[in-house]
């Protein structure tokens, strides 16, 4: 299958020229969302970032909530948990969690997650082959999380996505260096995509970074 990211936290999955959006975003700052035709739209939570899915081509399946799903050879299992800010101490508002099954491998976006997951979320995520990690941008998430998190779900391919580009001004990319070394990668060059099946993972976890399509 082929893995693309579209900027922002939002993904594609083509497998099987089934294609799979995560979190197509709203592109009023400027940014252009450049969407393929999509079978399937999973979104993470109800900010526009996350959720503008009259953007993406085609008559897609959306999701958006906790459940399990079987959508073609698709089996995702969405996993709620809350997003904390601000104006929300009590994290009300609704986060999921997309464990996603396909081609014998386990892709899980862990969409806006701004809070620590409790074992039983875990339980639910399962042992992701992939990682797809959002980089916080406002309310950090701070290291020992960030370990926790990696040590629980044991992924082989870690791939870090973030609101913006890769290289931006010197403050974002010092955070993002930052980042990425917590995830034990360093002097990572960016890669246009990533093909992956169940018989060439990495033996290792590797950290890997996609350009914007």
């Amino acid at each position: 299958m082929e893995i693309n990211w579209l900027g922002h936290s939002s993904i594609s999955i083509n497998s099987r020229d089934i294609i799979l959006i995560t979190d197509p975003f709203d592109n009023s700052d400027g940014e252009f969302f450049n969407s393929p035709k999509a079978d399937i739209v999973t979104v993470s939570n109800e900010d526009s970032k996350h959720s503008n899915v009259s953007v993406v081509k085609g008559t897609p399946k959306i999701i958006s909530g906790p459940g399990e799903y079987e959508i073609k050879h698709f089996y995702i299992t969405g996993i709620g948990s809350g997003v904390q800010s601000e104006d929300n101490t009590q994290n009300e508002a609704l986060n999921t969690i997309y464990s996603i099954k396909v081609e014998g491998l386990l892709i899980c976006h862990i969409g806006n997650l701004k809070q620590k997951l409790t074992p039983a979320q875990f339980d639910q995520i399962g042992k992701p082959h992939v990682l797809l990690l959002p980089m916080p941008d406002q309310i950090p998430f701070n290291n020992s999380n960030l370990q926790e998190l990696i040590t629980s779900l044991q992924p082989r391919i870690i791939i870090p996505i973030t609101t913006n580009d890769y290289i931006s001004s010197e403050e974002s990319g010092t955070t993002k260096e930052a980042f990425i070394s917590e995830l034990g990668g360093s002097e990572i060059q960016p890669q246009n995509r990533l093909n992956v099946t169940d018989t060439n993972l990495p033996p290792e976890r590797k950290v890997i970074l996609l350009n914007k399509i």
